[in-house]
């Protein structure tokens, strides 16, 4: 009853019953049949229908008015199921519990009439054989299989205890031994039954909540990744709009205190802008909605150009940034440029908020996985005071620092290298890091790129510097280190010392011994005041021997004020500005020797860019306010602006008027960028226009994928709001100098033509 009570749910659910139902009657259909091949047997091998035939002809009549109806029910299974399930079951088990006691009888009268003789024993062996087997297909029905199987075994039993002589009793005894077995083996296997089924039913029902739940799961991970590109978007528009006007009030006149407070609330506005980025990318990161968009580009000029972005901020805080390169870096990979530098800037941004050190140094190997395969290796290093080891274990967890007062100033949102383990995940890459007290950290981390088919030629100055002798006065740590690496990839003889006190007497005295030096770096510390007493003891010196050139090593902030000042056009030097890049050295190494510059060191785009002032701009934009920031932006840098509120006035504006670049903002009402885009390039190909207007995407939807959507209607190029207006000048230049190549190119196959 217990085993009842617990399963009466089961017991009631329709499916689970049919599948039974079904079951029984499949397998019943071969044991009547089983039962009319025995009967007639007996009937016809045994003689009994000469020798008994009133027996035979009762027991044969029952037995096949009984398996017709059972048949009938068989084979008639889903009408006769579906019109009740409960009415089928009552008349089956009838049927089968007749039919059983017909058997069972029938057996009983063959072993009464001929005693122990062969027949007698061929039908108990089979009445046996029959119990043991139905009582599998019977299980789940186990009181309804009991009466089954007395049925089925008493009468033979009664049988061979009328015949009252020691077989007779021996065989009934060992008969209702094996019906007692049979009884309890039923039981057993109706628990086991009701068991699996109760199993499988709460398998299937975790089963179906568990894929409700991913449903659920997946509807809110979609609905968070549409509620956070619509957030970021209001966020970013008003964000656009504050820091444009920010930027066209620093070109007023301002007090110092005014000055003081608009800077400030650029920076403001710039950290909150930071935020918002880290809470996109970490609840992207999180639902495993990160997508990398896989293009060729060029590695060290990607890790260049994002040193030369944090070399300002790192000479702030008097900290000198650097980097070194192992031999035989391909030199361009597939992979996401914008993930990889992101990954770059949170590390190093991290080591300068927090380090507290004087040295930045990052180091780039890589190492070949397969023929196609790469694994880039990226660690910063810093000379600080290390991280505490309480909070090693969870270094790379989001919101997991203290933050203090200090973190606070320092727009720390405990995000970033949360963020930068995810990404380098996410380009089957690993993240770790050492760190010793006072002594410094290193992070790194590496991230698998497919190799291009296409390398380009690396830069090579060999022959023209090919031996020439260098002195490195007063630079050390990663500076020395990464100018020292890059001087001797281009087989020039290096040395350094580390001050300019005994720089004079030891550029004398390598005069003297005909080994002068053809070149002296002077580095000038970062946060110190300029020291030229070394630039004007060599311009005082007696001519020597071998006139060295001079090229002085500055940050920006020092180069402006030797700008300032007068002092830049006293002296007759070269400047390089730190962080010093190959190409930048590379470049200063060509104006000081005034030696022929590589093909493929020439800034091609500022080649083709031509004069910028003047050309005609075709704004589209709903926004009144953005409408004034970029209108301001875009005439600060020379350009003729027209401004329209949706696509539909400009497409029908360029019917009238010819225009050299449209930005493009992509949400407007009427009709949006998008379909504007798709219908302005369906027109040119239509027309077979000569020149393609170049389209630059201007959008504060900053979503994954948003880019690529861009580029895919017909889209040019893409710049998320809120503007730079160095970003801005540089993709305007970008796009008007490629349409004038591109016209360039069209007369000049007119003219050949």
């Amino acid at each position: 009853m217990g085993l009842m009570e617990r399963d009466e749910k089961l017991l009631k659910d329709r499916k689970i019953l049919r599948k039974i139902d079904l079951n029984l009657a499949v397998q019943s259909r071969f044991f009547v049949a089983a039962n009319i091949l025995l009967f007639l047997f007996v009937a016809s091998v045994g003689n009994y229908y000469l020798l008994h035939p009133v027996v035979t002809a009762v027991s044969g009549a029952a037995l096949l008015v009984l398996s017709a109806g059972l048949f009938y029910f068989c084979i008639r299974f889903d009408s006769t199921y579906g019109a009740g399930p409960a009415r089928w079951r009552m008349y089956f088990m009838v049927l089968q519990v007749g039919n059983s006691l017909c058997m069972g009888l029938f057996c009983a009268a063959v072993i009464w009439l001929d005693k122990l003789a062969v027949n007698a024993f061929l039908v108990t062996l089979y009445m046996v054989g029959y119990s043991a087997i139905n009582n599998v297909e019977w299980s789940p029905y186990d009181q309804r299989n009991g009466i089954r199987l007395f049925c089925n075994l008493v009468p033979p039993i009664a049988a061979f205890t009328v015949l009252a002589d020691i077989n007779g009793l021996t065989i009934a005894a060992g008969l209702l031994v094996m019906m007692v077995m049979l009884l309890r083996q039923s039981r057993l296997l109706s628990v086991r039954h009701w068991d699996n089924v109760r199993v499988h039913h709460e398998l299937h029902t975790k089963a179906r909540d568990l894929a409700q739940a991913a449903n659920e799961a997946h509807s809110a991970s979609q609905f968070k990744t549409e509620f956070l590109s619509n957030i970021t978007h209001e966020i970013r528009t008003p964000m656009n709009n504050v820091l444009g006007m920010l930027a066209l009030l620093d070109d007023t006149e301002l007090s110092a205190q005014q000055r003081e407070l608009q800077n400030l609330a650029v920076h403001s506005g710039e950290g909150l802008l930071s935020l918002i980025d880290d809470i996109v990318d970490f609840s992207r990161i999180t639902s495993g909605q990160v997508q990398l968009n896989e293009s060729v580009f060029h590695v060290k000029r990607c890790i260049d150009q994002n040193l030369e972005l944090l070399g300002p901020r790192a000479h702030e805080k008097g900290m000198e940034l650097s980097c070194t390169y192992e031999q035989d870096i391909p030199v361009r990979v597939k992979g996401d440029q914008g993930r990889l530098a992101q990954l770059i800037n949170n590390l190093v941004s991290n080591a300068i908020k927090y380090s507290d050190g004087t040295d930045i140094v990052l180091h780039v190997s890589m190492s070949k996985v397969s023929e196609q395969l790469a694994e880039l290796r990226v660690s910063v290093r810093d000379n600080g005071k290390g991280i505490d080891p309480v909070m090693q274990d969870h270094l790379f967890d989001a919101f997991s620092k203290q933050l203090t007062t200090r973190d606070v100033a320092q727009a720390g949102t405990g995000l970033g290298l949360a963020i930068s383990k995810g990404l380098a995940e996410c380009m089957s890459g690993d993240i770790g890091f050492k760190s010793s007290p006072e002594e410094g950290t290193e992070f790194w981390f590496t991230v698998c790129m497919p190799l291009s088919t296409q390398q380009a030629q690396k830069l090579s100055l060999n022959k023209e510097l090919l031996n020439k002798r260098v002195l490195i006065v007063g630079a050390g740590g990663g500076l020395l280190e990464a100018l020292v690496s890059q001087l001797s990839a281009w087989d020039m003889v290096v040395e350094s010392i580390a001050g300019d006190g005994q720089a004079h007497a030891l550029i004398a005295e390598a005069d003297e011994a005909d080994r002068g030096y053809e070149l002296i770096f002077i580095n000038m510390p970062v946060l110190q005041p300029m020291d030229l007493a070394l630039v004007t003891d060599l311009q005082s010196m007696a001519p020597l021997k071998t006139s060295p050139k001079v090229i002085m090593l500055s940050s920006l902030a020092q180069r402006a004020d030797a700008l300032r000042t007068g002092m830049e056009a006293k002296l007759s030097v070269d400047w390089l500005s730190k962080p010093i890049t190959r190409e930048k050295l590379c470049r200063v190494l060509i104006d000081t020797f005034e030696l022929d510059q590589p093909e493929e060191t020439a800034d091609k785009q500022d080649a083709a860019s031509g004069e910028m002032v003047g050309r005609r701009i075709l704004l589209v934009e709903d926004n009144a306010v953005n409408q004034m920031v970029a209108k301001g932006l875009l005439n600060k840098l020379g350009y003729v602006v027209t401004s329209v509120v949706n696509g539909k006035e400009a497409l029908g504006l360029l019917e009238e008027k010819e225009f050299d670049l449209i930005l493009m903002d992509c949400m407007m009402p009427v009709l949006d960028g998008y379909e504007t885009t798709t219908a302005l390039r369906d027109k040119e190909a239509a027309n077979e226009a000569s020149v393609r207007i170049p389209i630059i995407a201007m959008t504060a939807n900053v979503v994954e994928g948003e880019q690529q959507r861009c580029l895919a209607c017909g889209m040019d190029d893409y710049l998320s709001k809120p503007v730079n207006i160095e970003e801005l000048d540089a993709k305007m230049r970008q796009w008007l100098g490629a349409r004038d190549s591109e016209s360039e190119r069209q007369e000049s196959s007119l003219k050949s033509a």
